[in-house]
C-alpha cells in the first residue's frame, strides 16, 4: 500500500526529532517509544485528508492522493529538523531556556507555510475552486488538529483521561 509510505516518513522524522531533542542523540528506545506515542498524528492527518478528499471530485486514486498530499509536509519536516538539531547541539541549560521559543517559532512558520501548500494542493491536484480549497484546508485542519489536541489532552494532562468519560456520564447520566 503506497499511501502509508509518506505518513510513516512523517512519523519517523517526528520520532527522530524527539529523540534528538530529548537526548541529543538518536536512541532506538526513544525512536520506538516515540513512534508509538506519535502514531496518532499521521493517522489523524490521513483521516482528516480523507474527509476532504471524499467530498469532492477525485481526479486520482486515494492512495496516490494521500502520497502526494504528504509531499506537502516539507514545512513540518523542516521545523522538526530544526527543533531536533537545536536539542542535539545545545547544552541542556540553553535548550531549557530556548526550546519552547524555538519550537513555537518553528510551529508558527510551519502552520503558515503548510496552509498555503495545502491550499495550492487542493487547487492544483484536486481541482477545487479557490473558495472550496479554503474550505478544504479549514475542514482538514479542524479535524486533524482536533484529533491531535484531544489525544494530547487525554495522554498528557493528569486526570484528563477520565475527563471525557466523566463528561459523558454527566451529560447522558450513564457510566461507561
Amino acid at each position: 500500500m503506497t499511501f502509508i509510505r509518506k505518513p510513516l516518513l512523517l512519523l519517523l522524522v517526528a520520532a527522530c526529532a524527539a529523540s534528538l531533542a530529548a537526548g541529543g542523540r538518536f536512541s532506538l528506545r526513544l525512536l520506538f517509544d516515540t513512534s508509538i506515542a506519535l502514531a496518532i498524528f499521521p493517522l489523524g492527518q490521513v483521516l482528516a485528508f480523507s474527509a476532504v478528499y471524499w467530498t469532492g471530485e477525485r481526479p486520482m486514486r486515494f492512495a496516490t492522493a494521500v502520497d502526494t498530499y504528504f509531499d506537502g509536509f516539507w514545512p513540518w519536516f523542516l521545523a522538526l529538523a530544526v527543533v531536533g538539531t537545536f536539542g542535539a547541539v545545545t547544552t541542556p541549560i540553553v535548550a531549557a531556556r530556548w526550546f519552547s521559543r524555538i519550537g513555537l517559532g518553528c510551529a508558527v512558520i510551519a502552520i503558515a507555510v503548510s496552509c498555503r501548500v495545502d491550499w495550492r494542493y487542493s487547487r492544483g491536484r484536486l481541482g477545487r475552486g479557490s473558495r472550496r480549497a479554503i474550505a478544504d484546508v479549514l475542514v482538514q485542519r479542524t479535524i486533524g488538529w482536533s484529533i491531535a489536541v484531544v489525544y494530547m489532552l487525554i495522554t498528557s494532562v493528569p486526570k484528563a483521561g477520565s475527563f471525557l468519560p466523566d463528561l459523558a456520564a454527566n451529560l447522558f447520566g450513564t457510566r461507561p
